[in-house]
Order: structure tokens, then C-alpha cells, then sequence
């Protein structure tokens, strides 16, 4: 749907009213008056962390009504299925304790203007203008501070800094979030390096530092404009921008910690082939999984590595560097020196006697999943990289 059909500025005059703060009291006296009493909680137009209460399907309803938009139309413009949205709708679903996604309900409130959107600046750690300088004899190496404020701020994976900077990808990980690491030690790189880093980085200079990340121009159109999501490094790339963790920025668009980390994530968004050959738990043409293939198995069961490398018979030193470096090198995707009986014994034990269960895990491991729309959208909203949409609504509503 293109949102240009129902665009249009705000005009708070609709309403006979002049400012968002007075709107918003006319939104609460409206729901009382459609719905008959006091209902209405005005908890419902906070922030997710200032004490948002969720709507009722009473208010839901009416606030359907109010802004004269079908379930459909409305379901459209946050990527809900509109099936789902009929059963917010139901009293029946909320007794069960369904409640409509805070960044649904939050942009539909900003997007008719009944509230003001929400506000945020990024914060930015402080960074020495000399660890950018093109000219060695002023250049100064950078602290392991600022390298890690710098990589995070690049969106790269531990893989490709260790190949970018040519360092031991475990000694990259150490550096990155080994707590032992000093801080304020210095990074032992080169200069032309570090500069090719930067520039391939794209944040050669702390002026582009401090801007905000180049995002891909169709992660930043509207539904059915060609938007497209984020992928993970985007993600990355823009949380870091930020200057606040995953869990933290989670904490202003009302999802779990756990699901925006998971977002930013290549795990998220794998379109690798995430299959494991049949023959792994056949008897007679049995043959050892790939590493590749045993990581997956990991994966969908939630196995911890260095247990399975236990039981395997596989060194955990071997586990750890399996697991730090890059997925293409080949020795990943040939079987592995795994007896037969230690990998019997081992599905065995998980109670896994056929391959049907494996294989609809698997099915699901390999889909992709992307930040939700609406999430995308208020966060580029907070943080002003686009302005929010503003929709007509397509009935007037006295407001005495």
C-alpha cells in the first residue's frame, strides 16, 4: 500500500485543538464518550519504560472507530496479519492474556499524531581524533578501547576484523571480550593497516564516526514502498551508532533483550544451507557429520559445544577455534574424525531415533528472521534518521 494516499501534516485543528499535549486529552475524553465510561486508561498513549499499559480490546476497538480505519488497513500498516489483529479485537483473547505488540500500538499513535514520537540522541564514546589521522607521523595506535568501540561500531564479525587486520582470529576475539583484556593497552597494528581497516569500515574519520551509518535506502522506505529489513550488520551497525547495547535500546521499544540480540545476529538472517545429510543417522552408509553440519545440530537443540566435544572425543581447544573461525574454509564442510559409536551414543542419549525431528528443526534453523517493522521504523523515528509518517484519519470526531 502506499502510505503517500493517506499522507498529510498533522493538523491539530481536526480536533480544535492546538498542541499533541491537548490531543492527547481529547483522545482520552473521546474513548469515554464512545465508549460510555471510564475505561480509557491514559497508560495506554506512555512509553513502553515509563508505565505503557497495553489497550484493552474495548480500546482497541474504539480506537479503530476514532480514526476510521479497517482492520485490514490497520494490520497493513504494521505487517500484522490481519487475522491477528481480529483476535486482539476478541474479549476472549484477552482474558487469555493476548496484548497487541507495543511498537504496533505506539506507531499507529504516532503515525495519527494522537501522540508526540519519541525522542532519543545518540551517545558516543570518546574517541581520539589521532587514531584517524592518514599521516603516520601524527597517527597514534589505538587503544583496545576505542579498536573495540570502532569494530562494533563497523558492524564486522570477529572472522572478518582477524582477516581485515590480519590477526589470530582467537587473539581478535580476546581483545573484543576476553575480560582480561587491558582496555588501555594499546592495539599492536600498523598504520596502513588500521587506515585500509577504517576506510573498508567506512568510518575513515571522526566526522564519519560520529554521522550516522550509511543504511541501505530501502531499509528505510515505507511497507509497500519496497522496504526491505535490516539485515544483522545493518542492525549492528545502527545500534552501535546508538551508543547503547541490544538489550538496552530493547528496553525503549517494549521486546525481549533476547530477541534483539538474536536479531543482530548472522544466525538471524541465514539463508546458508542449514540441512544435515541423512546419512549422519543412518547405520549401514553412516558417515561422521561435517562440523558444519554438527554446529547446526547444536543449534537446534541447544547443546552446549564444549559438552558435545566432551563426548565426542573432540578436543575443546579444537571446539574453540571450530567455532571462531570462518564458515567457508574447507576443512568445515568435510567429516569429521568421530567415531561411530561415540556419535550413536550421543543420539542415543538425546533420544533422537530417527532423522523426522532433525529435519524440522533444521527446516526452521535455516529460515530467516528480521527485526519487525514497526520496531525498525519507531527506532529510526527516535533517533531522527527518518521522519515519522503522518496519516489522515477518515472520519472526524467531535471532540466536546
Amino acid at each position: 500500500m502506499n502510505h503517500n494516499l493517506y499522507a498529510a501534516p498533522l493538523d491539530t485543528n481536526y480536533f480544535n485543538v492546538t498542541s499533541f499535549s491537548a490531543l492527547q486529552k481529547v483522545f482520552v475524553r473521546l474513548f469515554k464518550k464512545l465508549i460510555g465510561n471510564d475505561v480509557m486508561h491514559p497508560d495506554v498513549l506512555k512509553p513502553y519504560g515509563q508505565g505503557w499499559v497495553p489497550p484493552t480490546t474495548a480500546e482497541l476497538a474504539e480506537f479503530k472507530k476514532a480514526v476510521g480505519w479497517s482492520t485490514g488497513e490497520l494490520a497493513q500498516l504494521v505487517d500484522i496479519d490481519p487475522k491477528h489483529l481480529r483476535n486482539y479485537l476478541k474479549e476472549r483473547a484477552y482474558i487469555q492474556g493476548k496484548r497487541i505488540q507495543y511498537t504496533a500500538w505506539r506507531f499507529w499513535l504516532e503515525s495519527f499524531g494522537i501522540v508526540e514520537p519519541i525522542k532519543l540522541e545518540p551517545l558516543k564514546p570518546f574517541l581520539r581524533s589521532k587514531i584517524f589521522s592518514s599521516d603516520v607521523a601524527n597517527w597514534e595506535k589505538p587503544l583496545i578501547a576505542e579498536f573495540r568501540v570502532i569494530v562494533t561500531r563497523s558492524g564486522y564479525s570477529d572472522s572478518a576484523v582477524a582477516r581485515l587486520l590480519h590477526l589470530e582470529e582467537p587473539l581478535v576475539a580476546h581483545l573484543l571480550h576476553g575480560i582480561k583484556a587491558d582496555p588501555k593497552a594499546l592495539l599492536h597494528v600498523d598504520h596502513a593497516t588500521w587506515i585500509k581497516f577504517l576506510d573498508k569500515a567506512e568510518i575513515p574519520t571522526l566526522t564519519a564516526y560520529i554521522a550516522p551509518p550509511t543504511l541501505p535506502a530501502e531499509t528505510l522506505l515505507a511497507l509497500g514502498d519496497g522496504f526491505t529489513p535490516p539485515d544483522p550488520k545493518t542492525l549492528r551497525q545502527f545500534i552501535a551508532w546508538t551508543g547503547r547495547k541490544p538489550e538496552e535500546l530493547a528496553g525503549y521499544f517494549g521486546i525481549e533483550p533476547s530477541k534483539m540480540k538474536f536479531f543482530t545476529t548472522n544466525r538471524s538472517a541465514r539463508t546458508t544451507d542449514a540441512t544435515i545429510d541423512l546419512r549422519v543417522f543412518g547405520v549401514t552408509d553412516w558417515r561422521a557429520p561435517t562440523f558444519s553440519e554438527l554446529r547446526t545440530f547444536m543449534n537446534i537443540l541447544s547443546l552446549d559445544p564444549m559438552e558435545i566435544a566432551h563426548r565426542l572425543k573432540y578436543s575443546k581447544q579444537e571446539m574453540r577455534v571450530a567455532l571462531l573461525t570462518r564458515d567457508n574454509e574447507d576443512w568445515k564442510k568435510q567429516p569429521l574424525e568421530i567415531a561411530q559409536e561415540d556419535w550413536f551414543k550421543l543420539l542415543d542419549s538425546l533420544r533422537i531415533f530417527d532423522a523426522g525431528k532433525i529435519e524440522k528443526l533444521t527446516e526452521r534453523e535455516g529460515r530467516a528472521y528480521h527485526i519487525h517493522y514497526s520496531t525498525w521504523r519507531l527506532m529510526l523515528y527516535a533517533f531522527g534518521i527518518i521522519k515519522p509518517t503522518k496519516l489522515e484519519r477518515k472520519v472526524a470526531i467531535d471532540s466536546e
